[in-house]
Protein backbone atom coordinates (compact mmCIF):
# COMPACT_ATOMS: atom_id res chain seq x y z
CA UNK A 1 0.00 0.00 0.00
CA UNK A 2 1.65 3.50 -0.94
CA UNK A 3 0.77 6.54 0.88
CA UNK A 4 -0.05 9.43 -0.55
CA UNK A 5 2.13 11.61 -3.02
CA UNK A 6 -0.14 15.01 -3.36
CA UNK A 7 0.67 17.65 -0.83
CA UNK A 8 -2.77 19.71 -1.54
CA UNK A 9 -4.42 16.24 -0.62
CA UNK A 10 -2.16 15.33 2.12
CA UNK A 11 -3.17 18.60 3.90
CA UNK A 12 -6.94 18.94 3.21
CA UNK A 13 -6.92 15.22 4.96
CA UNK A 14 -4.46 16.10 7.94
CA UNK A 15 -5.61 14.88 11.40
CA UNK A 16 -3.18 15.18 13.91
CA UNK A 17 -2.93 12.90 17.55
CA UNK A 18 -0.84 13.60 20.22
CA UNK A 19 -0.21 10.51 22.75
CA UNK A 20 0.50 13.18 25.60
CA UNK A 21 3.61 11.19 26.77
CA UNK A 22 6.58 13.59 27.51
CA UNK A 23 9.60 12.43 25.28
CA UNK A 24 13.40 12.99 25.49
CA UNK A 25 15.93 12.50 23.06
CA UNK A 26 19.53 11.46 24.10
CA UNK A 27 22.52 10.06 22.50
CA UNK A 28 24.57 6.76 24.03
CA UNK A 29 27.46 5.57 23.88
CA UNK A 30 26.76 2.07 24.00
CA UNK A 31 23.40 0.42 23.09
CA UNK A 32 23.30 -2.03 26.33
CA UNK A 33 21.84 1.05 28.33
CA UNK A 34 18.63 0.58 27.13
CA UNK A 35 16.00 -1.83 26.40
CA UNK A 36 15.17 -1.49 22.80
CA UNK A 37 11.98 -2.73 24.07
CA UNK A 38 11.25 0.96 25.91
CA UNK A 39 12.26 3.34 23.30
CA UNK A 40 10.57 4.78 20.69
CA UNK A 41 13.26 5.18 17.95
CA UNK A 42 16.82 5.26 17.85
CA UNK A 43 19.34 6.42 14.94
CA UNK A 44 23.08 5.46 14.93
CA UNK A 45 24.43 8.81 14.32
CA UNK A 46 28.80 9.90 15.00
CA UNK A 47 29.89 6.88 16.51
CA UNK A 48 27.20 6.96 19.39
CA UNK A 49 23.51 6.19 19.31
CA UNK A 50 20.60 8.60 19.35
CA UNK A 51 17.63 7.60 21.80
CA UNK A 52 14.16 8.90 21.64
CA UNK A 53 11.56 7.79 24.37
CA UNK A 54 9.55 8.54 27.08
CA UNK A 55 11.29 10.92 29.38
CA UNK A 56 10.71 8.92 32.71
CA UNK A 57 12.46 6.42 31.18
CA UNK A 58 15.70 8.07 30.29
CA UNK A 59 15.89 9.78 34.16
CA UNK A 60 14.79 6.10 35.84
CA UNK A 61 18.50 5.18 33.85
CA UNK A 62 20.00 8.82 34.85
CA UNK A 63 20.56 9.10 30.87
CA UNK A 64 21.32 13.09 30.03
CA UNK A 65 18.56 13.66 27.94
CA UNK A 66 16.81 16.82 26.38
CA UNK A 67 12.78 16.80 26.96
CA UNK A 68 10.01 17.47 27.52
CA UNK A 69 8.37 16.46 23.77
CA UNK A 70 6.09 15.50 22.66
CA UNK A 71 5.14 13.34 19.90
CA UNK A 72 2.25 14.69 17.25
CA UNK A 73 1.22 12.28 14.74
CA UNK A 74 0.32 13.14 11.11
CA UNK A 75 -2.26 10.72 11.05
CA UNK A 76 -2.92 10.37 7.37
CA UNK A 77 -0.09 7.62 5.07
CA UNK A 78 2.21 9.49 3.33
CA UNK A 79 4.46 8.35 0.68
CA UNK A 80 8.56 8.67 1.55
CA UNK A 81 8.65 10.82 -1.76
CA UNK A 82 5.64 13.23 -0.70
CA UNK A 83 7.28 16.54 -1.22
CA UNK A 84 6.51 19.73 0.84
CA UNK A 85 5.20 18.48 3.97
CA UNK A 86 7.53 18.82 6.40
CA UNK A 87 8.48 22.45 4.85
CA UNK A 88 4.91 23.36 5.51
CA UNK A 89 4.25 22.15 8.96
CA UNK A 90 7.84 23.55 10.15
CA UNK A 91 7.11 26.69 8.74
CA UNK A 92 3.76 26.98 10.28
CA UNK A 93 5.10 25.79 13.13
CA UNK A 94 8.57 28.21 13.37
CA UNK A 95 6.64 31.26 12.83
CA UNK A 96 4.58 30.96 15.88
CA UNK A 97 8.08 29.99 17.77
CA UNK A 98 7.31 26.47 17.84
CA UNK A 99 10.20 23.83 17.39
CA UNK A 100 10.17 21.11 14.91
CA UNK A 101 11.84 17.74 14.74
CA UNK A 102 10.35 15.63 12.47
CA UNK A 103 10.67 11.73 12.01
CA UNK A 104 9.46 9.83 8.79
CA UNK A 105 8.60 6.15 9.87
CA UNK A 106 7.04 4.14 7.27
CA UNK A 107 3.27 4.94 7.29
CA UNK A 108 3.37 8.48 9.18
CA UNK A 109 5.21 11.80 9.98
CA UNK A 110 6.15 12.09 13.38
CA UNK A 111 6.49 15.92 14.26
CA UNK A 112 8.12 16.32 18.19
CA UNK A 113 7.57 19.76 19.83
CA UNK A 114 8.27 21.39 22.79
CA UNK A 115 6.09 19.69 25.62
CA UNK A 116 3.95 22.57 26.73
CA UNK A 117 3.60 24.22 23.51
CA UNK A 118 1.77 20.39 21.95
CA UNK A 119 -1.90 21.50 21.61
CA UNK A 120 -1.01 25.00 20.28
CA UNK A 121 0.92 23.27 17.73
CA UNK A 122 -1.67 20.90 17.04
CA UNK A 123 -4.52 23.80 15.93
CA UNK A 124 -1.80 25.31 14.21
CA UNK A 125 -0.72 21.97 12.09
CA UNK A 126 -4.61 21.45 11.67
CA UNK A 127 -5.09 24.40 10.40
CA UNK A 128 -3.23 24.33 7.27
CA UNK A 129 -6.31 21.93 6.15
CA UNK A 130 -8.00 25.49 4.72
Amino acid sequence: MSGLTDLQQTLQSLKVLCDDIEYGFASIENESQIDRNKVLATFHENGRLAVIAPLNYLNSLNIENEGPYAKLTIDIHTSLELVGLTAVMATELAKNGISANVVAAFYHDHVFVQYELRKQAIDLLEALKK
